[in-house]
């Protein structure tokens, strides 16, 4: 038995993945000046989607020999997958990073993630309530 239920997960695994995608959307912004360099951005909504019907076909995407194995349920294991974006049309450098896309998909991030933490603060609010009750 757990105290912290499947929204619980949930909500730890989002604010996980929300976090790399904020690496990813930085790196972004970093290389807007670099000649050749490619914009990335992380998918993880349908491997969530995935994990919160209990579906298997989740799997976990190593990016380094030396990572852990996997282990636990599919919402342990779900995991986005950095992609290219849209090449359209190339400028004369082949960069495809737009600054101002960059910047809007940073703020959307962020505001899910704020929304997220906040959930996660209210419920372990509502645990610690239920722990200086039981006294």
């Amino acid at each position: 038995m757990t105290i912290f239920d499947k929204t619980m997960r949930l909500i730890e695994r989002t604010l996980d993945l929300r976090a790399a995608r904020h690496q990813v959307i930085v790196s972004n912004i970093a290389n807007e000046e670099t000649p050749g360099y490619r914009s990335k951005d992380m998918r993880f909504q349908d491997a969530l989607a995935s994990a919160v019907q209990g579906r298997p076909g989740v799997s976990l995407i190593a990016t380094h020999g030396r990572h852990l194995g996997v282990r636990g349920d599919a919402m342990a294991r779900t995991a986005g997958r950095v992609v290219e974006t849209g090449e359209g049309d190339l400028p004369l450098d082949a960069n495809t990073v737009n600054l101002e896309i960059e910047m809007a998909k940073l703020s959307d991030n962020a505001m899910h993630y704020n929304t997220a933490a906040t959930i996660m603060g209210a419920r372990l609010r509502q645990l610690l309530g239920a722990i200086r009750e039981g006294r």
